[in-house]
């Protein structure tokens, strides 16, 4: 079993013609903690929407747990959980503090 957790090589991707992410390269291994920062617009969610499967990239590979995010989506959203930053159910979760 491979220690590589996420792994992205070349990862591109434009909206009409905006380059937004201009062969983005990273490797996370299984237990480490990583965290993905940004300034507004750097491509961030881009690449989490990439990895999760809701988007196709232009360019590039990208893998989850040996998983091809292109190749093998069923796998990848069998393996994985995303929530937003503004998750559902939030107010009804916090209801009890007010």
């Amino acid at each position: 079993m491979s220690n590589t957790a996420i792994s992205v090589k070349g990862l591109k991707k434009s909206f009409k013609d905006k380059e937004i992410l201009k062969g983005v390269d990273f490797e996370v291994r299984r237990g480490e903690i990583f965290a993905l920062l940004g300034s507004n617009g750097a491509g961030k969610t881009t690449i989490v929407n990439i990895l999760s499967t809701l988007m196709k990239p232009d360019g590039g590979e990208a893998s989850i747990c040996g998983s091809d995010v292109q190749r093998q989506p069923d796998n990848i959203r069998q393996s994985i959980s995303l929530t937003g930053q503004f998750a559902a159910g939030r107010e009804r979760q916090c209801s009890h503090i007010r």
